[in-house]
């Protein structure tokens, strides 16, 4: 596991690289039932693990309290993405840390973690389902935008593409 100290945000935010054998680690994180079906859980990000696709826990305080997909093929398996693209997916803080403001200051402290990590990448840019508004509203107040595109490809139904620049 490789661990990155992102410091200066409000509260420290800690990106760790897993692989599939740290799975023990992050297993306790989950969302709320109706969640589930806009970023699934912590099994399925790990039953479907690919070559391509990094995998991150978020820590806060000692604690393991989110999970992210980092998808370095965005460009070759989405339409809606550009080269130098990295796909954010699974995004998930634990159901009983939301509201805490660590959704936002991982999303915050994201740009410029991915900058150090992946010195090549332009953008990032995710899919969140449109009728997820409180979602859609915490990634625009952390620096994502709309792109006016709208992918079809989703589990729960149409899907906003955001995008925020990291280079």
């Amino acid at each position: 596991m490789l661990e990155i100290w992102l410091m200066n945000t409000t509260p420290d935010i800690r990106f760790l690289r897993l692989t599939h054998s740290d799975y023990a680690q992050v297993r306790h994180i989950e969302v709320a039932p109706e969640q589930i079906i806009y970023c699934g859980t912590i099994d399925m990000a790990f039953s479907s693990v690919e070559p391509g696709i990094d995998l991150y826990a978020v820590a806060a305080a000692d604690a393991y309290v989110g999970f992210f997909k980092i998808d370095l093929k965005y460009p070759d398996t989405q339409t809606f993405t550009r080269a130098g693209d990295l796909g954010l997916r699974a995004f998930m803080i634990d159901r009983w840390r939301q509201g805490t403001g660590l959704g936002s200051a991982t999303l915050r402290a994201l740009p410029r973690f991915l900058r150090h990590s992946y010195p090549d990448a332009k953008a990032l840019v995710l899919t969140v389902n449109i009728r997820n508004q409180i979602a859609v509203r915490r990634y625009l107040d952390t620096g994502f935008q709309l792109t006016g595109d709208i992918h079809d490809g989703g589990h729960a139904g149409p899907q906003y593409v955001m995008r925020q620049r990291i280079a």
